[in-house]
């Protein structure tokens, strides 16, 4: 975390990043090996297979290149300031009068662990997820900072 003037910036997490890029290199390894293995007198099979593991690469990989690019370049994955929430992990940027509430929620699923900071807009009653694990902060500061700066500025610029 990065304090300037009234700015607030927060970076990507590395050891994530670096997490995230095993995990994502040994799926690849081994999903691709059981095709081959499993498949290889059967091409039908084989190009089903691909195409459902091209498929969730596809979704997955856009915001993993944008979580690589940002890493590397030290783009902040967060900027909090006067005006705004910048939000460069959903690549959306929010006004403070567009925010209703900021809360903190547990991941869902059987074996989800961490959590991760729930924006919940205004407007649509919409809400946006900011997951801490691929930040490199500390929970309750982060939310303290992000609560403070709504508390504070989401009343002045309307």
């Amino acid at each position: 975390m990065i304090k300037t003037h009234l700015n607030i910036e927060y970076y990507f997490s590395k050891k994530s990043l670096i997490f995230t890029t095993l995990l994502l290199l040994a799926f690849t390894s081994i999903f691709t090996t059981l095709i081959v293995t499993l498949f290889h007198n059967n091409i039908g099979l084989t190009i089903f297979f691909a195409a459902i593991f091209i498929f969730f690469l596809s979704v997955s990989l856009p915001r993993y290149i944008n979580f690589l690019y940002s890493a590397l370049t030290n783009r902040p994955a967060i900027v909090i300031s006067e005006e705004e929430l910048i939000d460069n992990i959903n690549r959306r940027t929010f006004k403070w009068t567009e925010i209703k509430e900021i809360t903190y929620r547990r991941n869902k699923g059987k074996n989800a662990f961490g959590g991760h900071s729930a924006i919940i807009l205004n407007d649509k009653n919409s809400v946006i997820q900011i997951p801490h694990n691929a930040i490199k902060c500390k929970t309750t500061e982060f939310l303290n900072d992000l609560n403070k700066y709504h508390k504070k500025y989401s009343n002045k610029h309307q």
